[in-house]
């Protein structure tokens, strides 16, 4: 080695919530060079334990503030039910731990904003787990089509199974809060603006009086306006699944070229038949590049604050039956 490299320290790493979710970002840590594991942490015992023994690490524990408090522990990964987002993303804030957060970012507008004062605050990185934003075919369809005039994506899937934790009205929120976020972040990063207006219309359509709280949507057909006058439509449901086309399934139109995401979001069709299925873009090296040269992470904190605001105003139109303006929190006082 030259007098002039330096090494670059690897990073401890540690996880909260050993449960799908959870086992991906393990998976992650294992495959990415530079990281250390060090702690699993689950509020059920044999989780943590399970994933400490398959990843191996140093232990595993049912209180985060093991993780918080451990000096090894630099990146903390939280891949729990979304309404302990908040208050754990900002502990670990408040510990001065780097996050990597599944989305949602938090469950309410005002969550987000708390996480990202405490994150400024603290002076950590955090980013956000939206897994379209790490399709390589979405990327690409960035880089090749211009800001799109007009797009729609949506998100069909077969009969949800109700008792699991994402569709408990407190806990998971509904499909608008597991899956639409990853749906509405896309289209604003492809659209390349800010949403200035919203109508929706939708409901509890397959579920009716089934979902526990009046206020929770199984079904939506919304457009977005955006600042820069460019429309997108998001139809989301779990009414069924189609053999023609993937549970994901998006179109961008930027006047005179035209754009498919399908295949789960994995493959492009370009509207002169040019396809490709680019490799998976590595997401926890993304995060420490961002942590060692001291700048903004691939899939930044604004974005998880944009699509639950989306999230909040989608359901307010479907509700009410008019359209919501977006006012978008100023995040530079």
């Amino acid at each position: 080695m030259s007098n002039n490299q330096t090494t670059i320290p690897s990073l401890g790493w540690a996880l909260i919530g050993c449960g799908g979710a959870g086992n991906r970002h393990a998976q992650w840590a294992m495959s990415t060079s530079g990281v250390e594991i060090h702690g699993f942490c689950d509020k059920f015992a044999d989780s943590a334990e399970r994933f400490h023994q398959k990843y191996e690490g140093a232990y595993h524990t049912t209180d985060p503030e093991r993780i918080f408090t451990d000096p090894s522990v630099d990146i903390v990964s939280i891949a729990t039910s979304h309404h302990s987002h908040a208050d754990l993303a900002v502990a670990a804030c408040n510990a001065k731990k780097h996050l990597f957060l599944e989305k949602p970012m938090a469950m309410t507008t005002s969550d987000c904003l708390r996480i990202y004062q405490a994150m400024k605050e603290a002076g950590v990185k955090l980013m956000i787990n939206f897994s379209i934003r790490f399709s390589g075919a979405a990327r690409l369809i960035k880089e090749q089509i211009g800001p799109p005039l007009v797009s729609h994506g949506q998100c069909m899937m077969g009969k949800a199974d109700l008792s699991r934790w994402r569709w408990h009205p407190e806990e998971g929120g509904g499909p608008l809060y597991d899956v639409g976020v990853h749906a509405i972040d896309l289209l604003c990063w492809i659209h390349n603006s800010d949403p200035v207006e919203v109508y929706a219309t939708g409901g509890q359509i397959t579920h009716p009086n089934e979902l526990g709280s009046d206020d929770m949507i199984d079904t939506v057909a919304a457009t977005i306006r955006f600042a820069n006058n460019s429309v997108a439509t998001f139809l989301m449901s779990d009414a069924g699944s189609s053999s023609v086309v993937s549970k994901w399934f998006f179109e961008f139109f930027d006047g005179s070229r035209s754009a498919v995401l399908h295949e789960h979001f994995s493959r492009v069709t370009f509207g002169d038949g040019q396809t490709s299925k680019p490799p998976v873009i590595e997401r926890l090296p993304l995060l420490i590049e961002s942590i060692h040269h001291d700048t903004e992470p691939y899939v930044p904190p604004r974005t998880g604050i944009l699509s639950t605001l989306l999230v909040e105003k989608i359901a307010a139109s479907a509700q009410t039956g008019s359209p919501q303006k977006i006012e978008i929190p100023n995040l530079n006082g």
